[in-house]
């Protein structure tokens, strides 16, 4: 039976919680955030929703939507948001697929699947982060439309901050190679940050130029995405 992505309930809940402590063994420290028991229980229903694909009966991915509450912990705050936008956000949270179906573009799946859910809810800011060496996070959550607009210090080491907005009537998507201004390694978070801060977002990704590890970002001016 081919898996479907579908919403989780609280039958799922202990293998969900497996399978995320096995991806955090198999990948490098400070790649990846570790959330506690509790945080996928609130975010079963409370605060936010978790799909996941199922072969078979057994769990081979799950994604987070946090559809954050006022008061609640908000990725807006690190956008500088006002406070109505900070009500408008979901996050698109954490994220795992089970070591023998990678390579199935699942993970970009769920990121496409959660950024629809958020609309379905309501919300018209679409909120992220990944750290510089969780590659594959990075790239599929630019193959999905979002932007990194910022770099800071969370969950334990560097983040690219990701947003996307969800009000246009067409969803988000890659922008092209041909159409960057320039590019940077995906590791090299100083000439991110530069970039930023000459007011350009990452917007697309190309395989590493003249020896780099790594793919490289591609950067657009700002008011040109």
């Amino acid at each position: 039976m081919t898996a479907v992505i579908r919403r989780l309930d609280e039958t799922h809940l202990d293998a969900v919680i497996a399978l995320h402590h096995d991806v955090i063994a198999d990948m490098p420290a400070g790649t990846v955030a570790s959330e506690t028991d509790a945080f996928f229980q609130s975010h079963m229903n409370d605060c936010g929703q978790i799909f996941g694909a199922l072969s078979d009966g057994d769990l081979i991915a799950y994604s987070v939507l946090g559809l954050p509450r006022i008061g609640d912990p908000n990725f807006g705050i690190d956008h500088h948001l006002s406070a109505g936008d900070l009500q408008q956000v979901a996050h698109i949270d954490g994220v795992a697929v089970r070591k023998d179906h990678r390579g199935s573009k699942w993970q970009q799946r769920m990121v496409i699947h959660r950024l629809e859910a958020a609309r379905a809810c309501g919300r018209a800011i679409a909120l992220s982060t990944a750290a510089p060496g969780n590659v594959p996070s990075v790239i599929n959550l630019l193959a999905a439309g979002m932007r990194i607009c910022g770099v800071k210090e969370k969950f334990g080491g560097v983040r690219y901050l990701f947003r996307c907005d969800l009000t246009g009537d067409k969803p988000a998507k890659l922008q092209e190679s041909l159409h960057m201004d320039d590019w940077s390694p995906v590791s090299d978070v100083t000439s991110g940050k530069n970039m930023i801060a000459d007011g350009m977002v990452g917007a697309g990704y190309r395989q590493g130029q003249a020896g780099n590890s790594g793919p490289d970002i591609g950067w657009m001016r700002r008011e040109r995405v």
